[in-house]
């Protein structure tokens, strides 16, 4: 794994960036997020090497969609649209029904695994992000 899209950079997402970057030195991280100053911020910080959009998920071997699911709904078949026949795409919202449900007949959907970190704090944003979130 080499190449990982997160959409989604704050405290979830951030932080399972961080831990990427741990285990995975040689990993590039693409950020991408609706709010720009979350992306500046991500990028400062170093826990994404660029930014991106859905466009360049082309390009990724690991999708991570970390974003609340009621965004999660409109996205993922978004995405699923764009990546390639090799990338896996995980989510982390913290319900699944609907979810799968928004995929359950895409072609694509045998390369999307639901998941969940149960984990976070009271904060948000890159700035939140604690590398050890996500434990070998």
């Amino acid at each position: 794994m080499k190449q990982v899209s997160i959409i989604g950079i704050g405290l979830i997402g951030g932080s399972f960036a961080l831990d990427l970057k741990h285990y995975i030195p040689e990993v590039q991280i693409t950020g991408i997020d609706q709010n720009k100053t979350h992306l500046t911020e991500a990028m400062k910080l170093g826990i994404i090497d660029q930014t991106g959009d859905l466009k360049s998920l082309e390009n990724a071997d690991l999708v991570v969609l970390a974003i609340p699911v009621n965004a999660a709904l409109e996205v993922l078949p978004q995405v699923l649209n764009f990546i390639s026949d090799k990338a896996v795409v995980i989510d982390m919202g913290s319900t699944k029904e609907a979810i799968c449900k928004a995929v359950s007949t895409h072609p694509r959907r045998p390369q999307f695994l639901a998941t969940h970190p149960i984990a976070g704090t009271e904060f948000s944003g890159p700035s939140a992000a604690i590398h050890g979130l996500f434990k070998k």
